[in-house]
């Protein structure tokens, strides 16, 4: 009876690692998504749509010597029931995992984004300021990372958003800016 239990314990245990890496490895598949392609990231639904090294930031500005500016167009609209300004983690660039968080303009008024209002798409631009020796890839990858809804966390109970990682990859050309073109 105890060579029986045994056996069936390491033929669970067996099982459920088998099945861990199994979800492992579908975890590391990532979509890749063209670009203008709506994203469903959870709280989030986005759409690039270009990609550009700016010559000046959205909003008219300057940008500071020693530095440039990846400037990404995009719909972005919050689904979620409440207004929100957490969507600076939402889109990271691929080939720079060392670059800030973006700046978020308005593309309707050129003011900052601030507090994104549920179900309203907003046309914005996000602008990552990065320093001028850095060496630029002529295709930009993007990857959305989502969230999820649980109604109680493990840690406190309580309701809230939650990051699940990559959603989607979005490879973009990455052009330099000229007077008349802006994202």
């Amino acid at each position: 009876m105890r060579l029986l239990a045994g056996a069936g314990g390491l033929l669970a245990a067996t099982f459920s690692l088998g099945y861990s890496l199994y979800e492992r490895r579908q975890a590391d598949v990532i979509p890749q998504v063209a670009a203008s392609t709506e994203v469903t990231a959870g709280r989030w639904t986005v759409t690039v749509n270009r990609s550009v090294v700016g010559a000046e930031m959205p909003n008219g500005a300057r940008i500071p010597p020693g530095k440039k500016a990846i400037v990404v167009g995009m719909t972005l609209e919050n689904i979620s029931a409440q207004s929100s300004n957490l969507y600076g983690s939402l889109i990271k660039l691929v080939d720079l995992p060392d670059a800030p968080k973006p700046q978020y303009y308005l593309t309707r008024d050129r003011a900052i984004l601030w507090d994104l209002q549920p179900s309203l798409p907003e046309a914005v631009t996000a602008v990552w300021e990065i320093p001028a020796d850095v060496e630029l890839p002529g295709v930009l990858r993007l990857q959305v990372e989502g969230e999820i809804f649980k109604p109680k966390d493990n840690l406190y109970s309580a309701p809230g958003w939650f990051p699940t990682g990559a959603v989607a990859q979005i490879s973009l050309p990455l052009n330099v800016e000229t007077s008349e073109a802006k994202p």
